[in-house]
């Protein structure tokens, strides 16, 4: 029986610590579910705001306000054929 003693306090200590840890596992688990769903609402909010920030771009420099813009704003108007001029440089070839 003496035998028997420490083979049985090893083996409640070992049921012990096993317990332990699978609780520790399970608290841990627990943990990392939650930041992963914190990390991937963060990321659907980044998604959204750029998926904003695209449509906004988008808007901004479409054609037809920075022509708009040009005329209203800034009193330009669109060139005719007749005001553009051609320079054509003699010697290097520039392609």
């Amino acid at each position: 029986m003496r035998l028997r003693s420490p083979f049985f306090v090893l083996v409640i200590l070992a049921f012990l610590v096993l317990f332990f840890l699978n609780t520790w596992h399970g608290f841990r688990y627990q943990e990392l579910v939650q930041e992963v769903e914190m990390l991937e609402l963060e990321q659907k909010n980044w998604l959204e705001n750029n998926k904003k920030a695209i449509a906004a771009l988008a808007v901004l420099s479409s054609p037809e306000r920075v022509r708009s813009l040009a005329v209203e704003k800034l009193g330009l108007n669109p060139l005719k054929a007749e005001d553009v001029i051609e320079i054509e440089l003699e010697g290097d070839d520039i392609d």
